[in-house]
C-alpha cells in the first residue's frame, strides 16, 4: 500500500483517492503521520482563525472565538462523517482521508482570513473593510473550496458530485449552523465575564 506524505496528499488528492479505490486502507495501513499532520492543520488553523475574530470584533475574546469555531466545525464533521458513510457506503478510512484533506484546503482559506484580520486590526479605521462581511465571505469561500475538493475526491470513488454536495449542505452545514448557534453561548458568556 502506498503511504501518502502530507505534501503528496495535498498536492494530488484525486490520485490518492484512485489508489484508495483500488486498495482501500485498513487500520494497519493507515498513513498515520499524514493524518496527524492533517488533523493538526484542521484544529490549529480553525483555532487561530477563531481567535483572530477578536481582532475585528472587540467584544470577543480570543479563547472564546477559537473554541466557538473549533467546537462547532469539529462537531459538524462528526455528524457529516457517519452520514457520508451511511449514504455512500464507501470505505470509512478512505472517506476519513478525503475529509481530512478537504479540511486542509478549507483551512488554507481561513489562515489567509486570520492574516487579513491581523492586518486590518492595524489599518486605520477609514481604510478597513467591514469585519462582518469580510469574515462571512472568508468562511463562505472556505466552505465552497472544501465542498469542491471533497466532491472531486469522492467522484474518484464513484460518488456523484450532486450526492456529495447535498450531504455537504444538509449534514455538515446544517449541523454546523446548529452548533454555531449553541456554542455562541460560550462566546457570549466569556465577553460578559
Amino acid at each position: 500500500m502506498h503511504h501518502p506524505t502530507l505534501s503528496s496528499a495535498l498536492r494530488h488528492p484525486r490520485t490518492q483517492m484512485r489508489r484508495f479505490a483500488a486498495e482501500p486502507p485498513t487500520l494497519s495501513t493507515l498513513p498515520l503521520p499524514t493524518w496527524a499532520g492533517l488533523v493538526g492543520i484542521a484544529v490549529g488553523v480553525s483555532a487561530v482563525y477563531g481567535a483572530s475574530l477578536s481582532l475585528r470584533f472587540p467584544r470577543w475574546r480570543p479563547t472564546g472565538g477559537a473554541l466557538w469555531l473549533a467546537l462547532s466545525a469539529g462537531l459538524g464533521w462528526c455528524v457529516f462523517g457517519p452520514t457520508l458513510l451511511l449514504v455512500t457506503r464507501r470505505n470509512a478510512l478512505t472517506c476519513a482521508h478525503a475529509c481530512l484533506v478537504t479540511m486542509a484546503y478549507g483551512e488554507a482559506v481561513l489562515v489567509s482570513g486570520a492574516l487579513a484580520n491581523l492586518l486590518q486590526a492595524h489599518t486605520p479605521r477609514h481604510n478597513q473593510v467591514d469585519p462582518l462581511r469580510f469574515n462571512l465571505a472568508t468562511v463562505g469561500l472556505s466552505n465552497v473550496v472544501m465542498a469542491t475538493v471533497l466532491a472531486l475526491q469522492l467522484r474518484e470513488l464513484g460518488v456523484p458530485a450532486r450526492t456529495t454536495l447535498l450531504l455537504w449542505m444538509v449534514a455538515l452545514n446544517g449541523s454546523g449552523a446548529l452548533f454555531f448557534q449553541l456554542f455562541q453561548q460560550v462566546l457570549q458568556q466569556e465577553t460578559t465575564a
